[in-house]
């Protein structure tokens, strides 16, 4: 019923306005009109100011109308898409947590038998050195698992004051017995020691998914660099190698789920590394490097947001 009372009160607003000005204009006319032909004249151009006017009042009106129709409607799309990123982001935290539980189950089984390996005499320095680097690998593993938890619960918990240099050195440290890096030469330019709130266990997947990737352009054997510098409000996370590079044909679509410039790549890890900047309110992107191979730059803000549209960007 508002709404009629409302649509009665504006019809007869405009009926009681139009009815007087009909009334009074007319009698204005006769009263300037000295003849017949003046009378219709001044009657004709009353008529047309008439239209003119009520036509540009009509305009406004749904003009005004629409407007407010158009910003109802984009708020309320906003609340939807609000809603269903929660409810994705819900669902994902309670998948990522109990992947993480089991999978943490079955790590403490391996752990164990490290441990019982590491109590064997007898073994020979390259078995103890791989029989160390595994153990380490597992501790990373176990960090992973128990960083992934802990996200599924309370995201914002997660965030830590890191220094990005220590992080890739780290990184770099525990891939360095992997097939695809074991012959690369892997090194960390980080001049300048800088720290952000982040996700660890993001930033390991980053560099962990660019490091193994680079490993493999060059065909294990290349020179990969790590570069941390700062950009304004932002850092970049960069990994540079001398391989071939990204052809052009997948240029635009590396970060498109199942894209991969390998004949057994999954075409997901840079996907991941996609998610990952995203989730520090980032973003990732492509360019050839002056080493003459790819470039991949990670960029992460000094202050992460709550919320935000980070994108995704290719040089």
């Amino acid at each position: 019923m508002k709404l009629v009372s409302r649509a009665g009160v504006v019809a007869g607003t405009y009926m009681v306005v139009a009815g007087a000005y009909i009334v009074l204009s007319g009698q204005a006319a006769r009263a300037m009109a000295d003849s017949v032909d003046a009378l219709e004249r001044l009657e004709r151009y009353k008529g047309i100011a008439f239209v003119v006017v009520t036509g540009l009042a009509l305009f406004l009106v749904t003009y005004l109308v629409l407007r407010k129709q158009q910003t109802d409607a984009d708020q309320a799309q906003r609340a939807r898409e609000a809603l269903l990123k929660a409810e994705r982001n819900a669902l994902a935290g309670l998948f990522v947590s109990s992947v993480a539980h089991d999978a943490s189950n079955l790590a403490m089984v391996i752990s164990s038998s490290l441990e019982l390996l590491d109590d064997e005499h007898g073994l020979d320095p390259d078995a103890r050195r791989s029989l160390d680097d595994a153990r380490e690998a597992m501790q990373t593993l176990t960090r992973l698992f128990k960083d992934l938890k802990e996200m599924g619960r309370d995201r914002n918990r997660s965030l830590v004051p890191m220094e990005l240099g220590a992080i890739a050195r780290r990184i770099a440290d525990l891939l360095r017995g992997h097939g695809a890096l074991r012959h690369c030469a892997v090194t960390v330019d980080a001049p300048v020691a800088i720290s952000l709130p982040v996700f660890p266990v993001l930033i390991d997947q980053v560099l962990i998914n660019l490091l193994l990737n680079a490993g493999e352009a060059t065909e294990g054997r290349g020179r990969i660099v790590v570069r941390v510098r700062a950009n304004g409000d932002h850092v970049r996370l960069e990994v540079h190698d001398d391989g071939k590079g990204v052809p052009s044909s997948v240029a635009d679509s590396l970060f498109k789920p199942f894209t991969s410039t390998k004949p057994q790549g999954t075409g997901l890890g840079l996907v991941s590394v996609r998610e990952c900047a995203l989730a520090h309110g980032g973003y990732v992107e492509y360019d050839r490097s002056d080493l003459g191979g790819a470039a991949f730059r990670v960029a992460l803000p000094l202050t992460p947001p709550t919320s935000g549209s980070p994108e995704t960007r290719a040089g």
